[in-house]
């Protein structure tokens, strides 16, 4: 299992950043590496920007700045679509993979992989957040708008979270990946009440369009790693996508997921079809003009974004609910990531009768 981390071309710190603790850890384990202050990282955005591909040329460097408001949000689930009912700590923003389906590459102005530093903020917000929803279990974590894991050999940050979720009453909290880059979590105490996640695709599709990302069955292997060491895990196919051979592709890797891992450490699997905004596609096919999926059916769904038809949809996660009851994986916790209401209830009722899915299809409060 190979894990290669991320090292940048050089580091630019907002000079208002410079104090912080995580700088100076930052700066630590990248003294080999340029580093040069700014006062004004917009300017050096606004230069990054003007270049001929601006993401990747953004992913060479990497920005330390603050987080100037809130870190913690709702996970903006499209309208008119179920909501999984998520809250998203952001630390990082985008991220040294590359996937050639990645809504930052439409959504975020800025391009370069940056670091919000200011962790003393984030605390007391935490703390403020969970007193307003006792209620009951909330589900958060990080990876909304980069890879939870992709830089914590420089962060060091799920050993903060870590502890501060530890034993945390009526909350869940999740790290989610595509990387094998578990060092720090292996030399964690695991708790009951955190998760770590790994997103998953078919061999193929990952090799396609999950560019600088480890291949599957390391990341598999990471998963279960993870187990071993006490925690447990949950999977995202996430964004599934069709290409020649693809049912095949996704029973093999469900098949090894749950060879890998034992079934009763795996807390949820999510599933979600490629969706993406009409802005992205011309983004894709000039930064991956030999990839495919664009080219496939696919329409405007109610929330402008672009899918694949409804039975494509339906046919795809029929497919991957059958792989995971023949796994073994019928009472996993299952639920569709920005979904319609009527491919939930669709679903719903062609298993209804099947006692072996009777735990699956229900969103996690």
């Amino acid at each position: 299992m190979e894990n290669s981390e991320y090292v940048p071309a050089r580091v630019f710190i907002e000079e208002s950043s410079t104090n912080f603790p995580l700088t100076q850890r930052i700066l630590k384990k990248l003294s080999s590496v340029p580093q040069e202050v700014i006062s004004n990282p917009q300017a050096l955005i606004e230069k990054i920007r003007e270049g001929q591909d601006a993401i990747g040329e953004g992913k060479k460097y990497l920005l330390l700045t603050r987080q100037k408001g809130e870190f913690i949000k709702r996970c903006p689930c499209s309208p008119g679509h179920v909501s999984c009912r998520y809250f998203i700590i952001n630390l990082d923003l985008n991220c040294p993979l590359d996937c050639s389906y990645c809504i930052l590459q439409s959504y975020l102005s800025n391009p370069l992989v940056t670091i919000q530093v200011n962790l003393e903020d984030l605390w007391p917000q935490l703390d403020r957040f969970l007193a307003k929803h006792r209620g009951g279990t909330v589900r958060v974590g990080t990876g909304e708008l980069g890879d939870s894991l992709a830089l914590d050999h420089l962060t060091e940050n799920s050993k903060d979270l870590l502890a501060f979720f530890k034993e945390k009453d009526k909350v869940l909290f999740e790290l989610k990946t595509k990387t094998t880059n578990i060092r720090n979590l292996l030399d964690a105490e695991p708790s009951e009440n955190v998760v770590i996640s790994w997103s998953l695709n078919s061999t193929q599709a990952a090799a396609d369009e999950e560019h600088g990302a480890p291949p599957v069955g390391d990341r598999i292997e990471a998963a279960r790693s993870i187990v071993q060491r006490g925690f447990s895990v949950g999977f995202h196919f996430d964004p599934l996508i069709r290409h020649p051979g693809w049912e095949e592709g996704y029973g093999e890797v469900v098949r090894r997921m749950l060879d890998r891992v034992p079934v009763s450490r795996i807390r949820w699997i999510s599933l979600g079809s490629l969706r993406f905004p009409p802005a992205l596609k011309p983004i894709i096919r000039a930064r991956f003009p030999r990839t495919k999926m664009i080219y496939e059916e696919l329409v405007p769904g109610k929330d402008g974004k672009l899918r694949y038809f409804r039975p494509l949809r339906l046919e795809l996660y029929e497919r991957l609910m059958d792989y995971i009851r023949e796994g073994g994986g019928e009472r996993i916790p299952l639920y569709l990531c920005m979904e319609s209401p009527e491919i939930w209830r669709e679903l719903k009722k062609k298993k209804r009768g099947k006692e072996s899915f009777k735990s699956l299809l229900s969103p996690l409060g």
